[in-house]
């Protein structure tokens, strides 16, 4: 007599629809680090030469563009990451307090409402850090291994 049991239909089915996922938990478990990234602190930055410490509130009116300058007059030139951007969305929800449809709504509004146009967008953590140190106003977000020396750091969101 054969120590083996014969599976059930449903159990054969549960052992296969196991062993179709193994590769791919194997897989997700490999990829960890690369997600590291994606827990890694945010950083607000802005040119040298601003010497501004805004506040939350008003770093809220900054990338909201209800504040649209520094100070002394001179102009904020804000820089955001495109909406559905992983950065971008942990930028509102940790700045802005919105989820993604929210923020979206936001800019709907404002637009019909004649309200001032959003920030710019830019795709590249590096290309906002060289904008930033270049435009006097600016100001942008990056993760913290973006940044060098030629900004400055307001602060870690």
């Amino acid at each position: 007599m054969s120590s083996k049991k014969k599976l059930s239909t449903s159990q054969r089915g549960l052992t296969r629809r196991l062993l179709l996922a193994a590769p791919g938990a194997i897989a997700s478990s490999l990829l960890l680090p690369l997600n590291a990234f994606a827990a890694e602190p945010l950083v607000l930055i802005v040119n040298k030469k601003n010497s501004a410490t805004p506040s939350r509130a008003e770093l809220t009116a900054i990338f909201t563009t209800r504040k649209l300058s520094w100070g002394a007059g001179k102009r904020i030139v804000p820089f955001n990451f495109p909406p559905k951007h992983s950065i971008r969305t942990r930028f509102d929800r940790s700045l802005l307090n919105m989820a993604p449809d929210d923020v979206a709504r936001y800019w709907i509004d404002r637009r019909i409402r004649g309200g001032s146009a959003p920030p710019k967008q830019v795709g590249n953590a590096q290309l906002i850090v060289r904008l930033v140190a270049k435009l006097n106003g600016a100001i942008g977000y990056v993760p913290r291994s973006a940044v060098n020396d030629s900004v400055r750091v307001l602060r870690e969101l």
